[in-house]
């Protein structure tokens, strides 16, 4: 079942959301919510939506363009559903839109919208209406009116003692507490994440202790989630003045032997990539997220994009190494963040996150259990680093070893060295013989990511008998499956994972014997498509691009995917 809840920032909007999530999670309910806000504070269009499948392929259900249920406060917010929605009597909103039927209607205050709309869905969830209101008091931490709740969740069951709102047990394979069956069970333990919360937790469980960051759409959460659970583990966080002191101050953590990250959004990403020749040059590790949204300049906060790859890839003066990742979903954001901190200090230089809005922000419901097992996967490993109490002797912090230079952090008695952006030889010395260093420390530099030490850069789905190869990175994972899914004797999918340097042996296997590769992203120049073309010769390239700041639904995903396979125009904002 798909409901849509649409109003104004201001009205509360995600705040319906949260607590309409937090009773499925409890529910143990299996679903997938999507968010879309406004860039203003107050007065812009705001939707929630949540996709409640438990049959569904894939970690969640896909976004799917018919809803069931919509709420809306005025005509505008109508007009984004207009063509949506199922059928009439999955219409319901304020008294102002008078082309939705009168028994769907009622006058309702604005700042009561957001409860109204609440009390509507749950019903036709077949939630119970006292769990709703539990879940509302708890929420708002002191006492409200839930008349609105109320008079919304009766609006939807057709008026008093009217019984069109299904039994919750319709919806949900476990037997709710209270229906009365004898072969009840609790659900599972299930818990909603984002692909931020995702991020987060990654980082903890390897070993992240402190956390340096500056607010920014959509990276804001990690700096608030960080700030709530570091305390909880022994560790700090801070919110420094920008982004530079931000990337800087994580630097000297890392330079002092502790794990650690930052995460930022474009216009950040640019601050931040004065850093990243520093953490290259003295070869410390450090991960960088980039949470990508519309740019360039300010652009589009709070709509997706994938238009930073170029610039991760590429970014700052002269030469240096970096490794790119890229998560596929919101269960492969625990996973990934701690690949990268491995990578990190395995390689001893940045490695980059692209995260993406809708990724990032997107919340599934999943049980706590796999939540566990994927965050087991990987343990711990700080590559060619020596920690306190450790000792050394003659030692000489840039001199090429087998599996790269040792590195050492304050406190290893012997192991002191100078950390200097200025070209520098082995032992960190300014102002060395640059005719010797560069053909020798620099080419080493350089050299070390040729060969990166990752066991995963991409995920194939399907068979590889299907002839179409779907490729793509980030928010595009869920589609790709639900593609394959739906039409496993035409497509297969693969979802990239590593952007650079690029696996172009991976790439190769996985596309063999394909009719067709089909590359798409959220950006308008192709920039996956470059990278794709890196590693494939002599096939049929299409490439789908969409950059208006909207994530596909399923159904208009395949529809514009057959479009572009063939070689039709797909409108403005896409190619």
């Amino acid at each position: 079942m798909v409901i849509a809840i649409c109003g104004y920032t201001g009205q509360g909007v995600e705040t319906a959301g949260a607590i309409l999530s937090e009773v499925l999670r409890a529910k143990g309910r299996r679903f997938r919510t999507w968010r879309d806000f406004s860039t203003i504070i107050r007065g812009g269009l705001t939707s929630f939506e949540a996709y409640v499948d438990e049959g569904a392929g894939g970690e969640a259900p896909a976004r799917s363009e018919a809803v069931d249920v919509a709420v809306v406060w005025d005509e505008a917010a109508a007009a984004r559903y207009r063509h949506r929605v199922r059928d009439a009597s999955g219409w319901f909103g304020a008294a102002s839109v008078e082309w939705i039927p009168s028994g769907q209607r009622e006058s309702l205050d604005s700042l009561g919208f957001n409860l109204w709309a609440l009390g509507v869905v749950s019903c036709k969830l077949g939630l119970a209406l006292a769990e709703v209101e539990r879940a509302a008091q708890e929420h708002f931490h002191h006492p409200v009116s839930l008349d609105p709740l109320r008079r919304g969740y009766e609006r939807a069951r057709g008026g008093p003692g009217a019984s069109a709102c299904p039994p919750a047990a319709a919806f949900n394979p476990v037997a709710i507490e209270g229906t009365g069956t004898d072969d009840a069970v609790a659900p599972p333990d299930t818990v909603t994440l984002s692909g931020n919360d995702a991020l987060c937790l990654g980082a903890l469980h390897g070993g992240v202790r402190i956390y340096c960051g500056y607010p920014i759409t959509p990276a804001s959460e990690i700096l608030e989630y960080m700030m709530k659970w570091l305390p909880e583990v022994g560790g700090r966080a801070y919110q420094v003045e920008d982004e530079i002191a931000a990337i800087h101050m994580a630097i000297g953590a890392s330079y002092a032997g502790m794990r650690t990250f930052v995460a930022t959004s474009g216009p950040g990403m640019d601050l931040m990539t004065e850093g990243l020749g520093y953490v290259a040059t003295i070869e410390v590790p450090l991960v960088v997220v980039d949470n990508q949204r519309g740019g360039p300049s300010t652009g589009m906060p709070t709509k997706t994009e994938q238009s930073d790859v170029r610039h991760l890839i590429h970014a700052g003066h002269g030469e240096f190494p970096r490794v790119v990742l890229a998560p596929t979903g919101v269960l492969d954001c625990l996973q990934v963040m701690q690949e990268a901190l491995n990578l990190a200090d395995l390689h001893q230089c940045p490695v980059l996150v692209a995260l993406d809005l809708d990724l990032a922000l997107r919340r599934i419901s999943v049980p706590w259990d796999r939540v566990c097992e994927v965050l087991e996967r990987v343990p711990v490993d700080r590559g060619r680093t020596l920690l306190p109490p450790a000792e050394v002797t003659g030692y000489r912090r840039f001199a090429p070893e087998e599996g790269g230079p040792v590195r050492t952090v304050p406190g290893v008695r012997g192991g002191g060295h100078v950390a200097s952006g200025d070209e520098h030889d082995e032992r960190g010395w300014m102002e060395p013989d640059f005719t010797a260093v560069r053909p020798s420390l620099h080419r080493r530099r350089l050299e070390k990511v040729d060969h990166v030490a990752y066991g995963r850069p991409l995920t194939v789905v399907g068979s590889p008998q299907a002839p179409i190869c779907l490729v793509g990175t980030g928010a595009f994972g869920e589609l790709i499956h639900a593609a394959v899914t739906l039409r496993p004797d035409r497509y297969r999918g693969v979802m990239l994972r590593q952007l650079w340097p690029v696996p172009v042996d991976a790439i190769r296997r996985a596309a063999a014997g394909a009719e067709t590769v089909a590359v798409v992203e959220y950006n308008a120049r192709g920039q996956l498509a470059e990278l794709v073309e890196r590693a494939i010769s002599g096939h049929r390239m299409r490439s789908l691009r969409r950059f208006d700041g909207e994530h596909y639904t399923v159904q208009e995903f395949l529809s514009a995917l057959e479009g572009s396979l063939a070689g039709r125009a797909m409108g403005e904002g896409r190619a």
